[in-house]
């Protein structure tokens, strides 16, 4: 993807509103779920919220495996990191917006 491509606003498109205002409610029964310590709703809910998630980017044409590889690299680097003794978090003494 070029910059110029990354600079482009999309277009407003009624479905992804209402996916998106969808996607919001679903995050908010998410943290709903760990603030009363339900863990089967929260997998549930976890669950509505990927597959709304990936909706909306099919509905803007980014590609599901491109999203799922960057997580798995985060992942990645941070086990990495882990392994070597360091703490993979922001603020501690390795720096990185690659951290989950």
């Amino acid at each position: 993807m070029t910059p110029q491509e990354k600079s482009v606003p999309f277009r407003k498109n009624r479905k992804v509103t209402k996916l998106s205002q969808r996607l919001g409610v679903s995050s908010a029964a998410c943290v709903l779920d760990v603030m009363i310590n339900d863990r089967p709703a929260l997998v549930r809910d976890s669950a509505a919220f990927i597959v709304l998630l990936e909706k909306i980017w099919k509905a803007r044409d980014v590609e599901a495996g491109l999203v799922w590889a960057e997580i798995e690299e985060r992942i990645r680097l941070a086990d990495e990191l882990r392994v070597g003794g360091i703490r993979p978090y922001k603020g501690g003494r390795f720096r990185s917006t690659k951290l989950p």
